[in-house]
């Protein structure tokens, strides 16, 4: 699993590439929960390059969003492909979090919410 930062007008998108699954989720939970803590209050999870996500993975997810939440942030998704898409959609993970399908989506909603 591979994780790298960005900015993009002023939303931290996070890169994710690989599988999101038991072996990897711990440390990339912890890398979410970091940027949190580090004041990131808008995050945008780029899935593009993501080729799985397992429950665990699902749940180091939902740790990070709920802490983000909690500080009055927000976290949002884009571009998964369809096998994580069904398995976002089969746990109710989608009714959480916004799926988008596309990084410009995301980033167009995150700037009409600024305004």
């Amino acid at each position: 699993m591979q994780i790298s930062t960005r900015d993009s007008y002023g939303v931290t998108v996070v890169d994710m590439e690989g599988s999101l699954d038991t072996s990897t989720s711990g440390e990339t939970g912890d890398e979410l929960v970091s940027l949190v803590k580090d004041g990131n209050d808008r995050i945008l999870l780029n899935l593009e390059k993501l080729d799985y996500v397992s429950s665990a993975g699902l749940r180091a997810i939902l740790v990070a969003a709920k802490l983000i939440q909690n500080a009055r942030g927000e976290m949002r998704l884009c571009a998964p492909n369809d096998t994580v898409r069904e398995v976002m959609e089969a746990s109710g993970f989608n009714s959480l979090l916004r799926l988008h399908d596309t990084e410009t989506d995301a980033l167009a909603e995150f700037l009409d919410k600024s305004r």
